[in-house]
């Protein structure tokens, strides 16, 4: 090999090596902006095929089911081209890229370093928007009691955000960094002063889930709980209702009362009734389209066409209407019923792999996916791009955090 070749390939391995903490950073910064997040994402994909294939690039790996996941991509595309507003699709199209966190993750994760690259920062991140978060909350109280305003009245419709600009977004990275924190503290050996920082991270992120009051992400939150402890000390399951009752009687009385609006809501201050309707309005889209839906973007922007026959010549329940608030739905009615089938045996493929060959990153990725999906029962969450990079990356991550081998047995 020549000067020039000898060159060449280190200029290559260094460009190939930083692929790995430009992905770690597009994964924290998520959590931050997702401006950054997505600039950091575009360097890795230029790193990563910067280098010349193996040594310096290592070969590319993909999560299980990416067949699947490529005729999801595929039905998107077509919907998109076939329901006569493509341009109105844009903004679900232009997130397609993000789908480029599944080989990445998948290939790049598979180093112990790069992972803690993720993990660390971004449990920083999480925190300082956390922190940020209750000073919110402190200010919007003091605001309230300065105007002699009903505080319930006040807040629920501008609620704490931390770093990010709507409140369910915030609730779900908080959601997040709680299921990160917990699997770090019950499946990997810590010192104990680093598991007393990791308890109290947790403590942390379930106070600002409860101050968020994003009713969508609470029943997500019990079940990431309930499968972290169920894989670790099965018999401690018995203690989270405890917990559960201890965070009711603990929390304000104002969080108390957005508690019992799951059961008893207060008018149309509380979207019980904005979510029956969009969820009747929804079905009703997929019964007229259940094969490639209304396109990205459409069933915001034909929702009034499908209303129930009840609540055409009615007010609507105040609340937004420019999608239906459940993932499923959602994709249903955008993309058709096979797209969403396609979606969720890919999903289901990625968690029976985790299962049968578990490590304390799947753990964590089983507990995160399944606190999402649940929640995505009553929010589109999906929808914002902050969470669909974090979800995306998750499959990465899980498909890369092989467990160690076993030792062999010995004779």
């Amino acid at each position: 090999m020549n000067t020039e070749d000898t060159t060449m390939s280190s200029v290559q391995l260094r460009l190939s090596a930083w692929a790995g903490p430009s992905l770690a950073c597009s994964v924290a910064l998520a959590f931050v902006s997702i401006a950054a997040s997505q600039i950091f994402l575009g360097l890795a994909i230029l790193l990563f095929f910067a280098g010349s294939p193996q040594p310096w690039r290592p070969a590319l790996h993909w999560p299980p089911g990416m067949r699947w996941a490529a005729a999801f991509l595929l039905l998107t595309l077509l919907a998109a081209l076939l329901s006569g507003e493509a341009r109105s699709a844009l903004p679900q199209i232009r997130k397609l890229f993000l789908w480029a966190l599944l080989p990445l993750g998948a290939t790049l994760f598979r180093s112990a370093f790069h992972r803690s690259l993720f993990a660390y920062p971004s449990l920083a991140a999480v925190t300082a928007s956390a922190l940020w978060s209750f000073w919110e909350y402190r200010e919007k109280w003091l605001a309230a009691q300065a105007a002699g305003t009903d505080f319930y009245l006040a807040y629920v419709a501008a609620r704490i955000t931390g770093f990010m600009s709507h409140w369910m977004t915030f609730s779900a990275h908080m959601l997040l960094g709680f299921c990160l924190a917990l699997a770090l503290l019950l499946y990997t050996r810590r010192s104990w002063a680093t598991r007393a920082l990791l308890a109290s991270l947790c403590l942390v992120f379930s106070a600002a889930i409860l101050l968020a009051w994003t009713r969508s992400i609470w029943p997500g939150l019990a079940l990431s709980s309930c499968l972290l402890v169920a894989y670790w000390r099965p018999r401690l399951l018995a203690a989270l209702p405890v917990l559960a009752l201890a965070a009711y009687l603990l929390a304000p009385a104002s969080t108390q009362q957005r508690m019992a609006s799951i059961f008893s809501p207060q008018g149309q201050v509380d979207s019980n009734q904005h979510r029956a309707v969009t969820f009747s309005t929804g079905t009703r889209m997929i019964l007229a389209h259940p094969f490639l839906g209304l396109g990205p973007e459409g069933p915001g922007k034909h929702f009034r066409e499908y209303l129930p026959p009840e609540w055409q010549s009615r007010p609507l329940p105040e609340g937004w209407y420019g999608h239906l608030h459940n993932v499923y739905l959602q994709y249903a009615a955008e993309r058709g019923l096979p797209a969403l089938f396609c979606f969720l045996v890919f999903v289901g493929l990625n968690v029976r792999l985790w299962l049968q060959r578990p490590s304390p990153l799947r753990r964590f990725a089983l507990a995160a996916v399944a606190g999402l999906a649940v929640s995505a029962l009553f929010e589109h969450n999906l929808g914002d791009s902050e969470v669909l990079t974090l979800f995306l990356a998750l499959l990465g991550i899980g498909a890369a955090a092989e467990p160690p081998p076993l030792a062999p047995t010995e004779a």
